[in-house]
Parts: C-alpha cells; structure tokens; sequence
C-alpha cells in the first residue's frame, strides 16, 4: 500500500473518473498512482537512499514508475516491504532478491536499503521510533550516504583486483566489512571470477558475524547459476529469500494501464485489451513501456489515432507473435563465436566451427520445441545420434569451460530478449 504521509497517497485509491484537466495537474508520479488498483494489487512508493558508490562510473538505472505493484505473484515481496524493519534485520543477513531482468530486484534493493539506514540511523541516534514524528531532523543525505554502499558485482571483482596490485586489500576489507548496508547487485557476473567469489564469501561472513546487513540480487538461485563456488553460495542462503516474478493478472494489467495514462491517456480499453493479450507472458515493465512507445511512434509516424494496427505492430517489435527459431539461433552463435552460418550447415571439421555449432544445437534443444532430427535437419542433414552427442558433450563441458559458459549465458539473454 502506498504510505499514508507519501505525497501521493490521495490518489492511490482512487476510483471515479479523472478529467483531462486533472490530468494536466498531475506530476508523473502522481500519474501512475491515480487509477485505482483491484483488491489483489497492493503498491507502494519506491525510495532511494543517497548512496555511497565505489566507483562514479557505476550508474544506476532508476525505476520506470515509482511505484512497485505487488499481486499473488510477488506476495511474499509485498509483504517484506510493509513489514517492520526490526523483524526483518533479524532473518535478512543477507537478504537475496532473485528474479529475471526488469522484475525489479535493483528498485526494491534500494527501496529496503533505504527503509533499514533510516531505522538504522534512529537507533544511532536513540531515539523512540514509536514517538518520533516524521523521522529525525538531523538525518542529511551525506549522514545515509555513509551507511549505504550500492556495489555491482562485477565492480567488487574488478576493485578486488586492482587492490591487489596496488597491495590495498585491507582498506578494501574495511570498507566492505564497515558499511551498515551494502547492496551487492547482480551476483551471477562473477561466475567466471573465482578469487573475486573467495574474497567476497569472506566479506559475507565478515558482515554477517558483525550483524551487518547486506542485500544481494541476482538472476537466478545462486546455486542455479554455474560457476558459483560453493563457499559463495552458502554464505547467500541463510538469510530471507525473496523470488521476484514478472507481473501477472490484474498486476500486470494495472501496470499497462498506468503506463498508458502517462504516455497514451486517449487510448481506448479495446486496444489496452488487444496489447495485454499479445504481450508474453514474461513480459516485463520494461517490455511494457516499450511496446506503449512504440504504438506512440507509429501514431506519429502514420498521422493516425490508436488503433489494432498499431498495437500489433508493437507487439510484433516485442515478440509477442514469434517465437525463437533454430536459424536465429545459429545467427546468434556465429555473431557471439565470430564465425559464419552457413560453415555451422556445412561438413566442416575445423574446431572452432565444430564448436559453434555444438553449442547451436545445445541452445536449439533447450530453447526450442523442435526433435533431435529437425535440429539436425537444420546443421546439414546430420543424423539424430550426431546432435545428441554434441549436446551431451556441451553438458559435459560447460562446468569446466568457462568462456562456453559465458558464451551461453550471453546468447540465451539476446535471445531471450
């Protein structure tokens, strides 16, 4: 629920019509808090702490609406967010947020972090939460900015490494180990960083026995991702687990709906209808916002009004009528591998062709509905037992090669998206 002192909270249950003109008086974020949510939607406002970053260059992208929509698929994280801070410093060291690009695990890592320095912070400063009003005055931006730290996972890889070289290590610990809040984001870009994964499940433990609080997103399960040293792993599963699913149901609907007040307010509930019906059903924020630019775009660019046209288009640009096919696949692994489709079709044996192609049927087994035989149909007319062997060998290789596995990785998310 959005919180009754949020400046936005008259809105967000509103249910009678808006006009043009109230419309024209909102600001965006008033905007996608006016359309009355169903009962089963709950929001709140995101929050932003003023952070501590390692490294100026690290930017973080900002939530496309400010506000997090929460149905039966992402109860649990609902609930953590309107629960008590304290009762959830006790379970949350550390706090891992796992969901697929644009579910949002960076948005609410943020909006927690800046929940819990705030407590934090009146803690420090004594002060009875049950009798303070509006927070503490002397809390500044630079006096949160000192106890939250905003950490890519890729950027503590390569700080680890360049401190090694300049022999600073044990600064690097003390800041990692010091910082009331440390948000770690996007854990499975390690995977292939060995030391970097030994130094930071040290660093965990460190916090963790100090009773430091530290939040972590990744894609996946840690123990899901390949690559991850067991030592990692098991220092990111003892804490609160929160899974993140991209909108469904009437969250997802209200969402799109929210979205076209802001950019399309004259689209009319048919083609609202048609967009939500062709859209994935993994689709995204992201994906939405997309798609809604796009029926604008082809508005503009036709001098037309919304209508079914341009929301098929925007469909289309989003995939919603296709569905990956064997021959993207293999455009996509001689892209990634720098060699050429038609020598993956061909009778070649040369190792670096012999390896794309292995790696095409591999990624056509798991990502399309196509036999063993139609997969090698498509790679020269090659027998069922010859793709089967390929991928049995991909499978067998995939633990111990780490460039195929990032490879792999690389190729399933373009195609994916």
């Amino acid at each position: 629920m959005v919180p009754f002192d949020h400046p936005h909270a008259c809105f967000a249950r509103r249910d009678f019509p808006v006009t043009r003109h109230e419309l024209s008086c909102f600001t965006r974020s008033q905007l996608f808090a006016v359309v009355a949510s169903p009962p089963n939607v709950n929001s709140f406002a995101l929050e932003r702490p003023s952070l501590r970053r390692r490294r100026r260059d690290s930017e973080i992208v900002r939530p496309i609406i400010p506000l997090f929509y929460c149905g039966d698929e992402n109860r649990l994280a609902g609930y953590v967010c309107e629960n008590p801070i304290e009762t959830l410093l006790e379970i949350s060291r550390p706090m891992l947020l796992v969901g697929q690009p644009g579910t949002g695990k960076t948005a609410l890592a943020l909006h927690l972090s800046k929940r819990m320095s705030i407590s934090n912070v009146w803690e420090a400063m004594e002060l009875d939460k049950d009798t303070a009003q509006g927070g503490p005055t002397g809390v500044t931006s630079r006096v949160l900015s000192s106890r939250v730290l905003y950490q890519p996972a890729i950027d503590f890889a390569r700080e680890f490494a360049s401190s090694i070289d300049s022999k600073d290590m044990p600064r690097f610990r003390e800041k990692l180990d010091t910082v009331p809040i440390l948000v770690l984001d996007d854990l499975h870009l390690i995977a292939d960083k060995a030391p970097a994964q030994e130094e930071l499940a040290q660093r965990l433990e460190a916090r963790d026995a100090e009773g430091r609080l530290t939040i972590v997103t990744c894609r996946r399960l840690p123990s899901e991702v390949r690559g991850l040293r067991p030592a990692l792993v098991s220092r990111t599963l003892p804490g609160l687990t929160v899974t993140l699913h991209p909108p469904a149901g009437d969250t997802r609907r209200t969402i799109l709906r929210e979205l076209m007040l802001a950019h399309l307010p004259e689209i009319e509930s048919e083609a609202l209808s048609l967009l939500d019906a062709g859209l994935p059903a993994e689709s995204t924020v992201r994906a939405f916002e997309s798609a809604i630019k796009q029926i604008a775009l082809w508005c503009r660019m036709h001098e037309q009004p919304i209508c079914a046209e341009a929301v098929q288009s925007a469909i289309e640009a989003a995939g919603g009528t296709q569905s990956i096919s064997i021959k993207a696949i293999t455009t996509a692994v001689a892209r990634q591998l720098g060699v050429k489709s038609a020598d993956m079709r061909s009778g070649s044996r040369r190792q670096n062709i012999v390896r794309a192609r292995s790696l095409a049927m591999w990624l056509a087994r798991r990502m399309t509905e196509d036999s063993l035989t139609q997969i090698g149909d498509a790679f020269g007319g090659r027998d069922h037992s010859t793709v089967l062997h390929a991928i049995r060998k991909i499978d067998g290789s995939l633990d111990d090669d780490v460039l195929l596995r990032r490879s792999a990785d690389q190729i399933m998310e373009k195609l994916s998206n």
